[in-house]
């Protein structure tokens, strides 16, 4: 995995075994997404060596939604540091285990096994999987050990990082929320918006509601949107990016 400075709105990513994690870098720290926990540790020798901060300065770690690839590096980090739990209120039966993650009508894990293969994205590390929980695969019933003690709602300002607001985009999972910094006219995508090898999608996998993605796109169009941090691939530059998106695959 990799890790590298972006000079757009105080963020680094650190490119995970699947999905990025994004740290804004203000007085205080937030991580957005932790793929898995060796993810986890990349981003604490990277706040440690790269950024020369205690990562103490962690105070919140935001999940976009609750697939797995977003989430199973989260206990390993709260467990590192004293930062607080945060996604949107849709999360809570998810991440607590009460009800599995939904698929799609029609939909079979098959499918989503396929995808994976078919676009080469990792796997967790013989290590990751010792130590993950196991958490947000679809069809099974299992949380995360973290709590979240803070619930994100549509139109709120993130915590302790007030230029980045909360936006609910549900479509891809019901919970999903991108993060828009209007300052620098940055968006944060989770899995709404994603770049599959090159391709601004609306992500085409596990796709719980169709109509109500191209809601949410339509949504962000709303906003001067010049760089995308997607949930999957390198970010994407340029004035009416949102216009490029494809809807399917």
């Amino acid at each position: 995995m990799t890790m590298k400075s972006v000079p757009y709105g105080n963020i680094n990513i650190i490119s995970g075994r699947a999905s990025p994690s994004y740290i804004i870098n203000g007085e205080s720290i937030a991580i957005v997404d932790v793929c898995f926990p060796s993810d986890a540790k990349s981003i604490l020798t990277f706040v440690r060596h790269t950024l020369s901060r205690d990562v103490n300065d962690i105070e919140l770690i935001v999940l976009t939604h609750s697939h797995l690839d977003h989430i199973n590096g989260v206990d390993y980090l709260s467990n590192k540091t004293h930062a607080e739990l945060a996604a949107h209120p849709n999360a809570e039966k998810y991440l607590t285990g009460k009800q599995a993650i939904t698929l799609p009508k029609g939909h079979k894990l098959k499918e989503f096994m396929d995808f994976m293969v078919k676009h080469s994205l990792p796997r967790p590390s013989i290590s990751d999987a010792f130590l993950m929980p196991w958490a947000g695969i679809p069809g099974i019933r299992k949380g995360i050990r973290s709590k979240v003690s803070r619930w994100l709602i549509d139109g709120a300002d993130l915590p302790y990082h007030p230029e980045w607001k909360v936006i609910h985009t549900p479509g891809h999972t019901d919970d999903s929320i991108c993060l828009y910094n209007s300052q620098h006219k940055a968006l944060i995508s989770g899995d709404t918006v994603i770049n599959l090898q090159g391709q601004l999608v609306l992500n085409p996998l596990l796709r719980l509601d169709r109509e109500a993605i191209i809601e949410s796109l339509n949504k962000l169009k709303q906003l001067q949107i010049d760089i995308i941090y997607p949930g999957w691939g390198a970010p994407v530059f340029g004035k009416g990016i949102l216009g490029r998106v494809s809807i399917d695959t």
